[in-house]
């Protein structure tokens, strides 16, 4: 994923062009774009009450300038959040909206997280699938990768795919060789051991009921979050932000307590690891067995206690 997030920059980015990106976004952002290829993040407000802010983000496409670089990532890191239906058709309307006023549109999906959706209602097809046939003006770059789709961490192989309305052989011939190109120049090849086992899995027979069981373990751990959160004492200290997917959670804590501190805190005192942003927690529900799911959040709501007195 980092790997084709760089080479999407390589291809579409430009020094001191702004990349549109939700105010919750992956760090590595940062690295790949700004670090490596001196553009500007411009983030524009992700949720509005218990929902998504589409219209933040189609006001910042309609905003001066004729060129707009979105990049759109569901389920969210470090949210955990996926449109839902309704949601998600807001999204892809204010894009053409913008397309059709004549701005040209290259749209990233980062699709990390694919397919990881715990609830009924929520849009369980990637952006893209709207997006790649929506308008001559918008170019739809689906990045992806088996890293957590598929659970197989290290093999650091990934997806780019292309799609946009009208498009020629010869246009996509174009951006496939330009593709080919900056990859070879950056990184030469992904690992043939790797592409080789991963062609070996999907083919398996086996292969759909694995990764089911796999998925199950993931959601297991997300329905006891739901359940832990369910605790009013918490409110005291801390709430979650929205959530229904992917592999994280963050938690919004109460004015007064400075995240970084009552990170360190859980590191040093009870052997909790989470990520501070702001005056957020992400927390990798993904990683914790259901067993150990209450301690952890007994174990930051004593946190806060004890920062608190």
């Amino acid at each position: 994923m980092t790997h084709g997030i760089s080479m999407a920059g390589y291809m579409f980015v430009n020094p001191g062009e702004e990349i549109l990106v939700p105010s919750l976004f992956w760090g590595n952002y940062n690295l790949s774009f700004i670090n490596a290829y001196d553009a500007k993040i411009k983030p524009y407000n992700l949720f509005k009450g218990e929902g998504l802010d589409v219209a933040a983000m189609g006001a910042e496409l309609m905003s001066e300038g004729d060129k707009k670089i979105l990049l759109l990532n569901f389920p969210n890191n470090p949210t955990g959040y996926s449109p839902d239906v309704r949601e998600m058709k807001e999204i892809i309307s204010a894009v053409e909206q913008a397309a059709k006023a004549g701005k040209k549109i290259v749209v990233i999906c980062d699709d990390a997280y694919f397919g990881l959706v715990f609830e009924e209602g929520i849009e369980a097809q990637s952006p893209f699938a709207w997006l790649a046939n929506l308008h001559e003006n918008v170019l739809a770059v689906k990045v992806d990768g088996p890293t957590k789709e598929d659970y197989v961490w290290g093999f650091r192989v990934g997806f780019m795919t292309y799609g946009i309305k009208g498009g020629t052989e010869a246009l996509y011939t174009a951006l496939e060789n330009k593709t080919a190109g900056a990859i070879r120049g950056s990184i030469s090849n992904t690992s043939n051991l790797s592409q080789s086992l991963l062609l070996e899995a999907f083919d398996s027979p086996t292969y759909q009921e694995e990764k089911k069981e796999k998925f199950n373990i993931l959601k297991s751990r997300y329905e006891a979050v739901k359940q832990a959160m369910k605790n009013p004492d918490y409110a005291e200290f801390f709430k979650a932000k929205p959530y229904n997917s992917g592999y994280f959670m963050c938690i919004e804590l109460k004015d007064g307590l400075d995240a970084d501190v009552v990170r360190r805190l859980l590191i040093e005192k009870y052997s909790i690891g989470t990520i501070s942003l702001n005056n957020l927690l992400r927390i990798a529900f993904s990683a914790v067995a259901v067993k150990d799911i209450l301690a952890l959040f007994d174990g930051i709501y004593s946190a806060c206690k004890e920062l608190t007195v």
